[in-house]
């Protein structure tokens, strides 16, 4: 930009220098031969009808009114009388010829312009007359002539410079603004321009800083809802993945990942994943090829080893550069279906539960009613039977009246300080006499801080894990209840649970494979109950060698 100015500015003057001087030059030296022509022939006029004394007169008036020498030329080229200072002592023959022969010309002698005029005396040529200019006015044309070449060279450079020193500036402005166009194509949002002068660059860097400010406004936006929707799919326990019309992965969450049998880390955007096919009855990514080509998505239920999922195929539309794809939706069923299956195993249990106890009461009281009377023994034995079947289908109900009101009932816990000290003594004094009558010891140790808990709830809990523990322990056991801080552990040294059965064990109605006639609602209400007071419950276990299950509650006045 600023060579271009300057070629822009020497081209402007070069056609000064080529043109317009010249032309300049050449109408002041007309006005000079002009003007000098005018002088002569004022001259000659002057002395025509002079004679004698007063020729000689005339020719120093002529030459000190027209400012030069004058000098008078006869018929035969020679000077006949000359007049003012001597410019030119001896002129060329040319000259004097023409003169003599009275033409009016202009010659340039030795630099020095000179006229000559026809001399008319009495209606006839006689010779003629010569003027030479006195130097002042030579002088004046060449100092105009010099003048003139060294304005332009000044013009030249001081023309040339400013234009440079303009050019710079408004060359480095607009790369400021390129600058900024590729900061922001660069990705570099918050880039701004300083809009320096108040004319149509400084407006246009304003609406480029006006622009800029609306796209990072926009693109931060979108990076909050991008990074929000992260989040939520990232969390959702279905799987979500979208895949290219090839079949190629172009992103799957942590869900759909884990589901497929998929690698932890996502590969770059470059290079992405092949579509896995984990399952032998459905081909994930046929199905996936044939929703992208024809159309046909759909859905799908795929049975593994040990989950039951829903797979849903929807058809991705084509958006800007994106040329459409498919939605996969992966939804694991495993957990509604294992809760669906034990609740049917629990209402068998619950149905076989009442059945036993009910016919027992049925065929006590049909003794009852045909038997004799008087024999005092019979009726105290089936009316043991019918008390023992009735407490048995007691213990059921108050179950399921635990159940529903831990899970379904909104009440909320009445939190308070409590002494985990006295609730545990108390939880174990209801409970001793069913310890006693199975053969085991229980004992309290420990001492806890007072902790924010509702006391009734956190009684109930502990009873139903001593009634887990002395259930299923064997004779001679010992069956411990621990404080110790803020947490109250409740240990046995019983059968233990496996692996498999661990990780159900606070799912309703599951019941394990050392279930001895339970409902497999014992843990989950207890898990229920804690958390609802803030606290936390954990198990361990190893199958032979016991189960200790921990709660751990907020101490009193914490903000846990």
């Amino acid at each position: 930009m600023p060579l271009l100015a300057v070629l822009i500015v020497l081209l402007s003057i070069g056609t000064l220098l080529l043109y317009g001087l010249p032309a300049a030059r050449t109408r002041l030296g007309q006005f000079s031969e002009e003007r000098a022509l005018a002088r002569a022939a004022a001259a000659a006029r002057g002395v025509e009808t002079a004679g004698g004394k007063d020729l000689r007169r005339a020719l120093i008036i002529a030459a000190r009114t027209g400012k030069g020498e004058v000098l008078i030329v006869s018929a035969q080229a020679r000077v006949v009388d000359r007049g003012g200072p001597e410019m030119l002592p001896s002129p060329p023959k040319f000259v004097l010829r023409s003169a003599a022969e009275g033409r009016r010309t202009i010659e340039e002698v030795e630099g020095v312009r000179i006229a000559t005029v026809p001399l008319i005396r009495d209606g006839r040529l006689d010779g003629g007359l010569i003027f030479v200019p006195d130097e002042a006015e030579n002088t004046i044309f060449g100092i105009f002539s010099r003048s003139s070449v060294e304005a332009a060279a000044i013009a030249a450079v001081l023309g040339g410079g400013l234009m440079l020193l303009v050019a710079a500036l408004l060359s480095r402005r607009v790369e400021r603004l390129t600058l900024g166009a590729r900061s922001i194509e660069r990705g570099n949002l918050s880039y701004r321009l300083e809009p320096g002068f108040d004319d149509e660059l400084g407006g246009l860097a304003k609406s480029f800083n006006a622009m800029a400010a609306k796209l990072e406004g926009s693109f931060s936006e979108l990076e909050e809802r991008k990074a929000a929707l992260g989040v939520i799919l990232d969390n959702l326990s279905e799987g979500v993945l979208a895949t290219d019309l090839e079949g190629r992965i172009m992103f799957a969450n942590p869900g759909a990942r884990a589901m497929l049998g998929m690698d932890g880390e996502e590969p770059p955007e470059e290079h992405p994943e092949a579509l896995p096919n984990p399952w032998a009855e459905f081909d994930l990514p046929k199905a996936v090829a044939r929703c992208a080509e024809e159309g046909e998505c759909g859905e799908a239920r795929v049975r593994g080893e040990e989950t039951y999922l829903r797979v849903n195929l929807r058809s991705l539309p084509e958006h800007d550069e994106h040329g459409g794809g498919v939605l996969v939706v992966i939804q694991d069923l495993s957990e509604g279906r294992r809760l669906e299956a034990n609740q049917q195993r629990f209402l068998a249990n619950a149905a076989h539960e009442l059945k036993t106890p009910l016919t027992t009461i049925l065929g006590a009281s049909d003794l009852l009613l045909d038997g004799d009377e008087d024999d005092p023994e019979l009726r105290r034995r089936f009316l043991g039977h019918i008390n023992t079947e009735a407490r048995r289908m007691q213990r059921l109900s108050e179950t399921l009246l635990r159940l529903a009101r831990t899970g379904f009932d909104l009440r909320e816990p009445h939190l308070g300080a409590v002494d985990p000290n006295e609730v545990a003594r108390r939880a174990a004094g209801s409970m001793e006499p069913l310890a006693e009558s199975a053969g085991l010891e229980l004992s309290v140790e420990g001492h806890g801080a007072r902790l924010r808990a509702d006391e009734e709830w956190l009684e109930q809990a502990l009873l139903v894990l001593l009634s887990n523990a002395i259930k299923h322990s064997r004779r001679g056991g010992h069956v411990r209840l621990r404080v110790d801080g803020a947490s109250v552990t409740v240990e046995d040294d019983g059968e233990g649970m496996g692996q498999i059965d661990l990780r159900h064990a606070f799912e309703r109605f599951y019941q394990g494979a050392g279930s001895s006639g339970g409902f497999g609602l014992g843990l989950p209400i207890c898990k229920e109950l804690v958390e609802r007071m803030g606290g936390k419950i954990s198990i361990e276990s190893e199958e032979g060698s016991g189960t200790t299950v921990k709660i751990h509650l907020p101490e009193a006045g914490s903000d846990a």
